[in-house]
């Protein structure tokens, strides 16, 4: 009896195990044969964090913030200005140093860290690195000339909310991805954001009421405590440069169950 009672549970098993038919598929696990619609105000795409540091404000006022692109030929060398800021691999290794070559740092292509002052980015391979510079500066230097030799601003934010006395800075660089059809979460900030598009189509909705197309080579600024969300426009897909700078103690993102 007990060999019989294995038996049976051997053979349905097999079945259990059995492949599908294309009326009965199997799925893989953790995939739904009938997934549900996500409600409008969850977000359709990814959010990567490529670099964050904490520092106390570098200058009073108010700021703006300014995507910088610099295309760097090879065995060349370009000085960062007296402006710290995160750099962003677009294309190729990137490489920097400081202490008159003492120390060196270099990462790869799609990541992205903190840059201090006065650092000299060098381009030690054979063929051009593109990389992109987003800082924070005092508006009084709106316009002034190019923060960086051989640069270029792709794009330069409104003027932005003035720090608040006796806090710490959180600054933070991410990409945004999403694919046609995609959307962030409605969401707010504890500071502002700025944000630029590389490739695609977004509409920006806030709950201010304002809605606007940002196509690639645009960008735009978003202001603390606004709800807001982002939608693919078209059939193309989407990558968006994104910098946040929140101060210390607000949070950074808040989810919420509206749409704007």
């Amino acid at each position: 009896m007990p060999r019989l009672i294995c038996l049976v549970l051997a053979a349905l098993l097999c079945i259990s195990c059995a492949k599908g038919t294309p009326e009965n598929p199997v799925f893989p696990a953790g995939v739904s044969p009938t997934p549900l619609p996500q409600p409008p105000y969850i977000g359709l795409g990814r959010y990567y964090k490529l670099a964050e540091v904490t520092l106390p404000p570098s200058f009073g006022g108010v700021p703006f913030v300014s995507f910088i692109e610099v295309r760097q030929s090879p065995d060349s060398t370009v000085v960062q200005p007296d402006f710290g800021g995160f750099v962003y691999a677009q294309q190729g290794l990137h490489q920097i140093s400081w202490n008159d070559g003492e120390k060196r740092q270099a990462w790869d292509e799609g990541a992205a860290d903190w840059v201090n002052p006065e650092v000299s980015h060098v381009n030690l391979t054979p063929s051009e690195t593109t990389w992109d510079l987003v800082v924070l500066r005092p508006i009084a230097q709106r316009n002034t000339a190019p923060l960086l030799t051989g640069g270029r601003t792709l794009f330069s934010s409104l003027d932005l909310p003035q720090a608040p006395a006796g806090k710490q800075l959180v600054h933070q660089l991410g990409l945004i991805t999403m694919d046609a059809g995609g959307r962030t979460s409605a969401h707010s900030h504890g500071g502002s954001e700025v944000l630029y598009v590389i490739i695609g189509t977004v509409e920006l909705a806030l709950n201010n009421g304002t809605r606007t197309n940002v196509s690639a080579g645009q960008g735009a600024s978003i202001r603390p405590g606004l709800i807001m969300q982002l939608h693919v426009v078209g059939s193309e897909a989407v990558r968006i440069l994104t910098y946040f700078v929140t101060p210390e103690g607000e949070p950074w993102q808040t989810n919420v169950q509206t749409i704007p």
